[in-house]
């Protein structure tokens, strides 16, 4: 096997990685582009191997703000200008990603993850299992199911 049909392989790979993360439900698609594009915010519960997590759909950027922000009332101050700057780095580089998928394809639609505020980790009978509710990120194509309705 010659060096250039090794990488051309690896870049299949790469590339089948990718498509297997995304998610071609129309719904889903539908309602991360109003999260994504128009800033709304939307109930949702989502079966996820069988867990049930119920929050508020928002868009990768406002999930990065609400951690940034969040972060920025720990008690430990050092801690807290750590994870807020690498927060920070990560929300930049998330940005720049998505403005370069833009300009390559022109498709809104690659996102490979998920993103809710206030979440909660519902039981079998709807209750919350923690009172306290979190940011919450998952892989889109780990759903199972969902409903555009928060419980709990």
């Amino acid at each position: 096997m010659e060096a250039g049909q090794k990488i051309k392989e690896v870049n299949i790979v790469s590339s089948n990685k990718q498509e297997q993360m995304a998610t071609d439900d129309a719904v889903v698609l539908m309602f991360l582009s109003l999260v994504e594009e128009d800033g709304m915010e939307i109930g949702v519960t989502l079966n996820i191997n069988g867990l049930v997590v119920s929050g508020t759909l928002i868009g990768a950027r406002a999930y990065y703000d609400g951690i940034i922000e969040s972060y920025k009332e720990l008690n430990d101050r050092t801690m807290s200008k750590i994870l807020t700057k690498k927060f920070s780095d990560l929300k930049d580089g998330y940005l720049k990603q998505k403005q370069e998928q833009e300009d390559k394809d022109n498709k809104g639609n690659s996102a490979t993850f998920i993103h809710l505020k206030e979440a909660k980790y519902l039981g079998a009978n709807h209750q919350s299992i923690s009172n306290k509710s979190t940011w919450w990120r998952g892989r889109i194509s780990s759903i199972d199911g969902f409903s555009f309705d928060a419980l709990g």
